[in-house]
């Protein structure tokens, strides 16, 4: 049997993040925010992020690959997540 890693206990497993997904979602939201100011996402009730998280995956799952929706869909993904804990909603 394996000697278990420390980490192996752990509540917060971020080795399982993919740094390169996490790096593209990053670049995703800052060109966002060049693109609109003042974090105007906030203003979006969290079911139209999901809806448009759920538009880009389809275009993916379509074979459209002329945008990067994966990381998109993710970036909507925590937009929607945001926005419904900032009302009181969502889980921690």
């Amino acid at each position: 049997m394996a000697k278990p890693y420390p980490q192996d206990t752990e509540e917060d497993e971020y080795r399982y993040i993919d740094a390169g997904w996490l790096e593209a979602v990053a670049r995703g939201l800052t060109a966002g925010a060049e693109k609109h100011p003042g974090e105007t996402w906030r203003q979006i009730p969290p079911e139209e992020h999901a809806a448009r998280a759920m538009r880009h995956l389809n275009l993916y799952r379509a074979g459209d690959r002329k945008d990067t929706h994966i990381i998109n869909a993710a970036m909507r993904c925590m937009m929607a997540y945001a926005t419904e804990k900032a009302r009181g909603e969502g889980q921690a």
